[in-house]
């Protein structure tokens, strides 16, 4: 394998801004979790999309790296009678790269988030290795570090894999179930009514009593989750905002202002529903969509975190109808204890605050 991926700028412009993580001085890095992989075409099709565009006859600037999966001539090794990878027809720069991609799942018991992380620096760090956080050979072009360019992998990853699946359609949302542990991308199964918790049925089970927590300062409110729990959408639309402020508002030395770029919601989306109701979820680790994206009830949207001006751990729900902001707490009871939606515009605009 390659000990580093050359991502000039030209690669970089055709990819889109994906998911922002925290980094180190800020909230504790993200747990990695484990995803089994799927069909090896869908992760060879992720590698060269984020690699070449799809590219064979790409070549890196700088670098002897080419070809679709920008292979090194080093670790191309000459393979099937070709110097270097970009002069090898497709078929053969596909196999080459399959039989990379199954050495490693095969060390790494078949979790494909382990696939981006060795494409780009040849191994898998330790779990609280600083290297998670540091872009590697930068000298070379590389301007992600481990931690961000295995998010973005997994985001094209999920997404390829929802399109040859129908994962997303409203057929086959019927079908989806929660992933296991806190894994990117996936969904719940929506409620009637196409309604869904924002979060693992599980974690309210261990305290129901934060169903009816108060706000601080105004109509909303916020559930004390730990870091990487997957959020979804409590009701589908479509994206109109991302933030990706990747810091936390006090550790930045934001104070009471703000001020120099700090954003309060820090990594976070604003979901439009077909009425018009405003969806504000914040305090995120990572996003899984971005804007113009459209979502349905229960597909994830992000981790929670600890970004923007948050005092520990969790999500912030913000609901607005037609500008006013109500009281989310009446609803989220409701989708727990009911597994029933309520109409937001009937919602309160008091009563949820101290």
């Amino acid at each position: 394998m390659k000990s580093a991926i050359v991502l000039t700028s030209s690669l970089l412009l055709g990819i889109v801004v994906l998911p922002v993580l925290v980094a180190g001085g800020d909230p504790p890095p993200m747990t990695i979790c484990g995803q089994q992989a799927g069909s090896t075409d869908t992760v060879l099709a992720t590698i060269r999309t984020l690699e070449s565009g799809g590219n064979y006859r790409a070549q890196a600037a700088g670098s002897t790296a080419s070809g679709a999966y920008q292979f090194l001539d080093s670790s191309w090794a000459g393979y099937g009678g070709y110097t270097h990878a970009k002069d090898a027809p497709p078929e053969v720069q596909d196999a080459k790269a399959a039989e990379n991609v199954t050495g490693i799942l095969n060390d790494h018991g078949g979790d494909v988030t382990t696939v981006p992380v060795v494409w780009y620096i040849g191994h898998v760090p330790g779990p609280t290795s600083a290297e998670w956080d540091t872009v590697p050979y930068p000298a070379a072009g590389n301007r992600l570090t481990p931690r961000q360019y295995q998010a973005r992998w997994m985001v094209v990853y999920n997404r390829l894999v929802d399109a040859s699946t129908g994962v997303g359609t409203t057929e086959a949302s019927s079908t989806t179930t929660e992933p296991a542990a806190d894994c990117l991308g996936g969904g719940v199964v929506p409620m009637d009514g196409d309604w869904s918790l924002p979060g693992p049925r599980s974690l309210i089970d261990a305290n129901p009593s934060a169903l009816d927590q108060p706000h601080h300062d105004y109509p909303a409110w916020d559930w004390l989750i730990p870091v990487g729990t997957p959020v979804y959408a409590v009701r589908g639309g479509r994206v109109a905002v991302a933030r990706t402020w990747p810091y936390n508002w006090w550790n930045r030395g934001c104070g009471s202002e703000g001020g120099n770029g700090c954003d309060t919601c820090g990594i976070g989306v604003t979901i439009i529903d077909e009425q018009g109701t405003h969806w504000t979820y914040c305090h995120g680790s990572a996003l899984m969509v971005q804007p113009g994206d459209t979502v349905l009830a229960g597909q994830q949207i992000m981790r929670s975190g600890n970004t923007g001006r948050s005092g520990t751990p969790h999500v912030h729900l913000e609901i607005q109808v037609d500008g006013v902001q109500v009281c989310p707490q009446p609803l989220v009871r409701s989708l727990y204890f009911e597994s029933t939606g309520i109409d937001p515009a009937s919602l309160p605009s008091a009563g949820c605050r101290f």
